[in-house]
């Protein structure tokens, strides 16, 4: 099956990747809004990379829990969110790279678990750090 994948020229703000992100698994809500939050501020402000490192927490504490379908979605969503631009040091493309992909890689059989799921940018990324 041949993917095309459109860059994404939109960035979501840190507000519209939350609700992207509880829309593919709703339990990330509850997770979040946990009070020992480190990436919530004191104001209630969060960053993208806060929201992406947070994620991966879940990701790695809830992946047995998410069907096939949904990792399927979930990771086509991250690709398209690697390539609003790859090569930009800031922004959501470098905080799905960095504070997600980074951090689910070198995890053993989670990282082989979640390695067959990934798109190909997402891949490229992530086999750089799960050596």
């Amino acid at each position: 099956m041949d993917i095309n994948f459109t860059r994404v020229t939109e960035h979501p703000t840190p507000q519209v990747l939350l609700l992207m992100l509880y829309d593919l698994t709703p339990g990330f809500c509850s997770y979040w809004e946990r009070d020992d939050n480190l990436f919530i501020e004191d104001d209630g402000s969060y960053t993208v990379n806060g929201i992406f490192s947070e994620y991966s927490h879940y990701i790695r504490d809830h992946l047995s829990e998410i069907d096939r379908s949904t990792r399927k979605e979930l990771f086509l969503t991250i690709e398209k969110l690697v390539n609003t631009n790859p090569n930009f040091s800031a922004g959501v493309s470098n905080a799905a790279c960095t504070c997600f992909l980074e951090n689910l890689a070198g995890e053993g059989e989670l990282s082989e678990t979640i390695r067959p799921y990934l798109s190909p940018e997402s891949l490229k990324y992530f086999d750089e750090w799960n050596d």
